[in-house]
């Protein structure tokens, strides 16, 4: 349908025709077994069949003229991301009374990252009811980390749609809020950039300098080398496949060889050593 018309169009018709289409393409994509097995899965049973099928259809699968998004879970994806910023801010705040603004803040981050978000989704087995376009499809969408990520919000969007604000909550509850303990314990999950300029701000030493050092291989398969440095100190070195995680690697084995002693004696040194020189 032109986009012209979708404008034109009143709101409600527009949300009718909008299920009406997805229904018609999700039996193409998945059979009605799917979408229950699916169901069963969230522990949630869809009031609205065809707000769920929204809620699983990707961009890849809509039509070219569909210009604004309404005929994929993009939307939803932006109502299920302040829902869920919503009760997990909610959940943090009751269950940490002894916890300052400051550690919530950053224990929420985690929680609400694309890639616990991905877990969950992977949890659910999600990207197997996804409804791609062969495009998508071929390209490996229903385990990238991203779209799993965005699809997980789309669903908790329809299930507050559907459900409202307690059957949301319910389902974070089942899926997501038993797990934060888990995911505050993987070492995977710590941010050592954060740690470590903590640690070096803390002690009055400021902001740490990472500088990539080497690039080797192929374009495909880069490796970054990255120096971090404390007050003008080497503190470690780590290697990535992007300079993102090469600071990560750094910056986790500065902390394990971060002493506020050694970094003032050697700053102490330097200073007797440039008297020295002059």
């Amino acid at each position: 349908m032109p986009a012209l018309l979708w404008v034109n169009m009143n709101p409600l018709k527009q949300v009718i025709n909008v299920l009406h289409l997805i229904a018609g393409r999700f039996k193409r994509a998945g059979s009605s077994e799917l979408l229950d097995k699916f169901q069963q899965i969230l522990d949630y049973r869809f009031k609205s069949q065809a707000l769920l099928k929204l809620a699983l259809t990707h961009k890849s699968m809509t039509s070219p003229e569909d210009t604004l998004g309404l005929q994929s879970n993009e939307r939803l994806e932006f109502l299920g991301d302040a829902v869920l910023n919503c009760l997990v801010t909610e959940f943090l705040y009751l269950s940490n009374p002894d916890k300052s603004e400051g550690q919530l803040s950053k224990i929420k981050s985690l929680v609400v990252s694309r890639k616990i978000l991905g877990e969950v989704a992977i949890s659910l087995n999600l990207g197997k009811y996804l409804i791609f376009g062969l495009s998508e499809e071929k390209s490996g969408g229903r385990s990238r980390s991203s779209t799993l990520s965005n699809a997980f919000e789309a669903v908790l969007g329809a299930i507050y749609l559907d459900g409202g604000l307690g059957a949301s909550k319910i389902f974070l509850t089942n899926v997501l809020f038993g797990r934060i303990p888990e995911f505050l314990k993987d070492e995977r999950n710590v941010n050592y950039k954060s740690k470590i300029l903590e640690m070096s701000q803390k002690d009055g030493f400021g902001i740490p300098r990472y500088s990539t050092i080497e690039m080797s291989g192929p374009d495909h398969a880069k490796q970054f080398k990255v120096r971090i440095e404390i007050a003008g100190i080497p503190m470690g070195e780590g290697v990535g496949t992007n300079k993102k995680i090469a600071q990560q690697n750094a910056a986790q084995i500065a902390t394990l060889n971060y002493s506020k002693e050694e970094i003032t004696s050697r700053l102490k040194e330097g200073e007797k050593n440039e008297l020295v020189s002059d």
